[in-house]
């Protein structure tokens, strides 16, 4: 793990027996998450046999479900130690997956669906509540970097495993594979107990409070964060629709669309994050990373009706502009909603933090879908303005904000 730490970009950052212990955590829960996602539908339409309606609707709603639970998971942490509620969300989604292998109804579908999202969700804040105590500035920046890096590799490695399933396509097949997800979130568990004890900030008989929700300046960061967040559906909805309604480009291009993006996120991530330490740079980050995401729009858009495999350039050339814009919103969002935050209700903040990316997975398709669809290229160019418009309101918001004015 030093190693690839190391080739990472991570620095000495790397020689932390902590930091080393939640990048092993999260390499061999997102191998988890990559099985399962690249699977399930298949497994559950093809073998199983419910639709893929009923399906989507099960997935739905466990979002949604979720989606509700984000800002209890980041209080549970606040209360009881972000260190033992990762271990038990981990614990939890690893055995809420092997009743996968029996399901043969969509109400078991469901059922099995909102209790791992809602595990995921628990322990993705919790997550960002450990870290935000593993050091203070650009340290927890570039350690949230580092996990993210860690993320897509694990995915990476987890789809190319489910595809020796979805080669063999069998119900063995499939639910050997769903036994290999429950042994990597309990794998991932074991390096959890290897993490420096995190103490409560609450309490025991401390009354409920909602700190985050009285902060508008940070309620406002949510909101401009979740709108910058959208772009993440660009990939997985606008650009699938696109190829297929506006450019001669073939469909499995997303493909490659999606290699790029992962390469660049793996390798560049950590690197990209330097200079975090002051909230400043974070926040002009974020701005210039919102200049690239309406730079990529612009390019995408600019694909449509050429000739294949200049469509086809275009496009990757849009993608790796895409990606440095990820990249850059990306390091300073986390920068932002730790420093905005209220260290006492880290998790609290962070499950508030979550809603905007939360509400934005769960609004932002139809959104996506009328402008590209709906507008085309007009519909390009208004969703990259809209990008820029919420990084500039998100400079003057932290720039005005009285923990930093000067």
């Amino acid at each position: 793990m030093r190693f690839i730490l190391s080739k990472l970009g991570l620095g000495v950052l790397r020689n932390d027996p902590a930091v080393r212990a939640i990048s092993w955590q999260t390499l061999v829960s997102r191998v988890g998450n990559g099985l399962f996602m690249t699977i399930e539908v298949i497994y559950i339409t093809l073998i199983v046999g419910l639709t893929p309606l009923e399906v989507s609707i099960a997935l739905g709603v466990g979002g949604l479900v979720s989606l509700l639970c984000a800002v209890p998971a980041g209080m549970l942490a606040d209360r009881f130690g972000a260190k033992r509620v990762l271990f038990l969300a981990h614990v939890i989604e690893g055995l809420a997956l092997l009743p996968l292998m029996f399901v043969r109804d969509f109400w078991s579908l469901l059922l099995v669906n909102i209790v791992v999202w809602v595990a995921g969700t628990v322990g993705h804040n919790a997550t960002s509540t450990v870290i935000s105590t593993m050091g203070t500035g650009e340290d927890r920046v570039t350690i949230r970097a580092a996990q993210r890096a860690m993320a897509n590799l694990g995915i990476a490695i987890g789809t190319v495993f489910a595809g020796v399933a979805l080669a063999i396509n069998t119900e063995l097949a499939y639910q050997l594979t769903i036994g290999l997800d429950f042994l990597m979130f309990i794998w991932a568990a074991t390096f959890i107990l290897r993490l420096p004890f995190v103490p409560s900030t609450i309490k025991k008989g401390e009354p409920l409070s909602f700190e985050a929700f009285k902060d508008w300046r940070f309620l406002a960061a949510t909101i401009l964060n979740g709108v910058v967040s959208l772009h993440f559906l660009i990939q997985g909805i606008a650009l699938p629709l696109w190829i297929l309604h506006f450019t001669d480009v073939p469909k499995w291009w997303v493909s490659v669309l999606f290699v790029i993006n992962t390469i660049i996120v793996t390798f560049l991530q950590i690197r990209m994050s330097s200079g975090t330490g002051d909230i400043m740079v974070s926040v002009k980050k974020f701005r210039l990373g919102t200049v690239y995401l309406l730079g990529s729009c612009l390019i995408y858009a600019s694909s449509a009706h050429l000739p294949l495999w200049v469509s086809a350039t275009v496009l990757a050339v849009g993608m790796v502009v895409h990606t440095f814009g990820e990249l850059y919103a990306a390091a300073g969002s986390w920068s932002i909603g730790f420093d905005l935050a209220v260290e006492k209700h880290m998790g609290q903040y962070q499950g508030v933090y979550s809603l905007g990316w939360g509400l934005g997975g769960t609004l932002g398709p139809v959104y996506i879908t009328s402008m590209t669809l709906g507008l085309g290229v007009l519909g390009w160019a208004i969703m990259g303005l809209v990008f820029l418009a919420s990084g500039v309101l998100m400079f003057w918001l932290v720039k005005a904000h009285p923990k930093f004015a000067a």
